[in-house]
């Protein structure tokens, strides 16, 4: 949102089209997630009805948003993917992405789900915006980080748009594994994007940090983060080979924290879309480039760093981190 008061919204759009329901969310989202979190109805949800029963109650809430707020997703053009591996960077940018004022992008929506489930197109866009709205509201807060971390940005549109042209979903790691392993599904969401834009951003870090990430957090062996590692860079060259090289957008998240004013506008002019006055500058001022790097959190022996450069010596893509480049 800009400074200086409210973002001034398309005539036709209401407010609550728009903002809808952040009052509503806040009142009901602290108790249903104590709820949500106790150990029976935690197992309850992930489970196979569980995962039906939240499926179809989606449907129906998107379809009902679908006919009543169809102005809401009508102007977008374009459909925006992250792939990728897990801690590589991809929420900051889509969180980035999402503070410009004609973008949304929601976190971790898992849009394959819904394009599998037979959702249709502005149904998808229903759901991502609302997910981006929530994500705003909770302040952008990375629960999945070894250190808390934020990447609201204030003074901008996260949640908001003024004319929402892009919309999208971080989700990179599992998303690549399903297009990685089924191409298929590829075709499939641009059948349902039916006309609108699909493009791809993949946000590449030195292998070293995600790999010492799974180690600790996923508190798995370094044997198996490396060959997990491993089999998510097979899926992603397989992957990057059927997408036309002007839909796919390659970010290294050195260049992203080092020269964030210069990545910022690659990716917004690979989505069309133009930086508006201050936004640039006050996404570059949440990236913290003094962060401690995750490598640093685990034992590096002589054989464990072999192993890596093993990976990253026989994937196209990592070349920028191999020795000597």
């Amino acid at each position: 949102m800009p400074s200086g008061g409210g973002p001034t919204l398309p005539r036709g759009v209401t407010r609550r089209a728009v903002g809808e329901t952040f009052e509503e969310q806040k009142r009901t989202a602290p108790t249903w997630r104590r709820y949500a979190r106790t150990p029976r109805i935690r197992k309850m949800l992930r489970s196979r009805p569980g995962r039906a029963a939240d499926t179809a109650r989606r449907y129906v809430v998107t379809a009902v948003a679908r006919v009543r707020h169809p102005e809401v997703v009508r102007s977008v053009d374009t459909f925006c993917v992250f792939i990728g591996h897990v801690k590589s960077g991809g929420t900051l940018l889509g969180a980035i992405l999402d503070a410009h004022p004609d973008a949304l992008f929601a976190d971790e929506a898992d849009v394959l789900r819904y394009v599998n489930a037979g959702f249709s197109r502005e149904q998808i866009f229903h759901l991502l915006a609302k997910g981006s709205r929530h994500a705003a509201m909770m302040g952008r807060v990375t629960a999945r980080r070894l250190e808390a971390y934020h990447f609201a940005i204030p003074g901008q549109w996260q949640g908001r748009s003024r004319t929402l042209r892009v919309i999208g979903d971080t989700r990179a790691g599992p998303t690549t594994r399903q297009l990685g392993s089924d191409p298929r599904q590829i075709d499939r969401l641009e059948r349902t994007l039916d006309g609108v834009g699909l493009r791809f951003i993949h946000v590449v870090r030195d292998p070293f940090d995600p790999i010492a990430v799974t180690v600790i957090r996923g508190n798995r062996s370094f044997e198996d983060a490396v060959a997990d590692h491993a089999a998510q860079c097979e899926r992603l060259v397989r992957l990057r080979s059927l997408i036309p090289s002007e839909h796919l957008l390659t970010v290294r998240y050195e260049d992203l924290v080092g020269r964030p004013d210069e990545q910022i506008r690659r990716a917004c002019a690979f989505l069309q879309l133009a930086p508006e006055p201050g936004y640039v500058e006050a996404c570059a001022a949440i990236i913290r480039p003094d962060v401690r790097p995750e490598r640093d959190r685990i034992e590096w022996t002589p054989e464990r760093a072999a192993a890596v450069r093993a990976v990253i010596d026989a994937v196209p893509f990592l070349e920028p981190y191999r020795a000597g480049a």
